[in-house]
């Protein structure tokens, strides 16, 4: 059938009542928006700026952020424990006819809210490793009649999830208690839907202080730290999102969301490494690094422990090695030296390294400067060692943007511009920049500057 003509006149006015219906609704919609908590259409803007936010592509709404701030700028921050777990399942886009494991649910408090938020359509597995408990929340569950809520009973190295269900997984003061955290993580992650969420609240925020035994914390408050959380998280193959403590109650804690990725195959391997550093890159960048050192001091991990064989063949004293506290999970853990290298290592504490008094003529931060949380300890106390006529090397991957010093470390990358600006003001000096080892990562040549500046 032929569509009918209208005249000018009859366009111009269905145009003007067309928006003006478009205009209030979206006025009645942001006025909803607002009074319900959900974000508005500038939030949405606002999120898809943020680097490394999970995308919307995928499995159900579930498990993919919504348009929720993290700096939570324009609905009041959390009240209590029930809001905070609204809060942030709202900002992952967790909603009806999604399923949430809620590792270690005790007994029920956060199962109940997140039952409430799936509805009938969603499912809940609430999962404990005690039978009893595991019976008790059946029972509980039951007599509130909430059939999308299934306790699982799990052991205390698998939460024997259903392989690729859930859209989220929450561990609430739960972390610090696995004495197998890499088992447990890999069972997670076989349990989460390729482009689920993992989110973990606990404490402390910064790097570990109870050093106490992995095997004694089952049935023991040993807080773990955030920066011992994100490294076992990354290489048992989940990649870090962002932190979320704006979306949290309370200030004594760490909020911290992964996601397991859709292109990785299997667990155990982090999904988002450092370009490899090939013989031909080592080599180029021996071309540029110094072709002696008395004393070399190396801190090191990853792809850039490459070049420690090759530069202790060059030194003519005994080289060393500080191993970070941001990095290590036991005080005794130590990175595997290259072949026929062997030297003392020494362990930061608060980033004090307790070096001893012997000059150092070249300090190498190979892929490890990102991580620092007590930098300005560290670096002032290399300064004390460092000769006069000494450099300090630092090799790192890139950030494309800015972060804090949190997200830089937990990202693995770090600007430039945030390097020169720290180790200025550790009274250090810009000598050169050095060939790209590799195209995602720089490489950054300081002095000391002389006393006074």
């Amino acid at each position: 059938m032929q569509r009918r003509d209208v005249d000018a006149d009859t366009r111009s006015s269905f145009h003007f009542t067309a928006v003006s219906v478009r205009v209030w609704a979206t006025l009645l919609l942001a006025s909803l928006s607002l009074w319900l908590g959900f974000p508005t259409a500038s939030a949405v803007a606002q999120e898809q700026e943020i680097p490394g936010r999970p995308d919307k592509e995928g499995s159900a709404q579930a498990a993919q952020p919504a348009a929720a701030q993290p700096a939570n700028e324009q609905n009041a921050r959390p009240k209590d424990r029930a809001e905070s777990v609204r809060a942030v399942a709202a900002w992952l886009g967790v909603g009806q006819g999604a399923t949430i494991a809620d590792i270690g649910a005790g007994g029920g408090q956060d199962t109940w809210v997140f039952a409430d938020l799936v509805g009938q359509s969603g499912t809940v597995l609430a999962e404990e490793i005690a039978e009893g408990k595991v019976k008790k929340l059946r029972e509980e569950a039951e007599k509130r009649g909430l059939e999308q809520v299934r306790p699982v009973l799990g052991k205390t190295d698998d939460p024997c999830l259903p392989e690729s269900s859930a859209d989220l997984a929450f561990l609430r003061y739960v972390y610090h208690h696995l004495a197998q955290p890499r088992e447990m993580l890999r069972g997670i992650w076989r349990g989460l839907k390729p482009g689920g969420c993992l989110v973990v609240v606990d404490k402390r925020r910064g790097t570990l202080r109870d050093w106490g035994p992995r095997e004694e914390r089952t049935h023991k408050h040993s807080w773990i730290a955030e920066t011992t959380v994100v490294r076992e998280a990354r290489e048992e193959g989940f990649e870090f999102v962002a932190c979320a403590e704006s979306h949290w109650h309370a200030d004594d804690c760490f909020v911290l969301a992964f996601r397991r990725p859709k292109d990785l195959a299997q667990p155990g391997q982090d999904p988002d490494r450092a370009q490899p550093l090939t013989d031909q890159r080592v080599a180029a960048l021996l071309e540029f690094l110094p072709a002696a050192c008395q004393r070399p001091l190396f801190i090191a991990l990853g792809e850039g422990r490459k070049l420690i064989g090759p530069l202790v063949e060059r030194a003519r004293g005994e080289p060393a090695e500080i191993v970070l506290e941001e990095w290590a999970t036991q005080k005794e853990e130590r990175p595997p030296l290259p072949p026929d290298v062997s030297c003392p290592s020494f362990f930061t504490e608060s980033g004090d390294p307790h070096l001893p008094p012997e000059p150092i003529d070249a300090v190498f931060f190979l892929d490890t400067y990102h991580l620092l949380f007590h930098g300005e300890t560290l670096l002032a106390k290399i300064r004390e060692r460092l000769s006069p006529s000494g450099r300090v090397y630092v090799m790192d991957r890139e950030a494309t943007g800015p972060l804090t010093r949190r997200e830089a470390s937990h990202r693995r990358r770090i600007e430039p511009a945030v390097v020169e600006r720290e180790m200025t003001a550790a009274s250090f000096q810009l000598q050169a920049r050095g060939p790209r080892p590799t195209p995602d990562r720089f490489l950054m040549v300081f002095g000391k500057a002389p006393a006074g500046e």
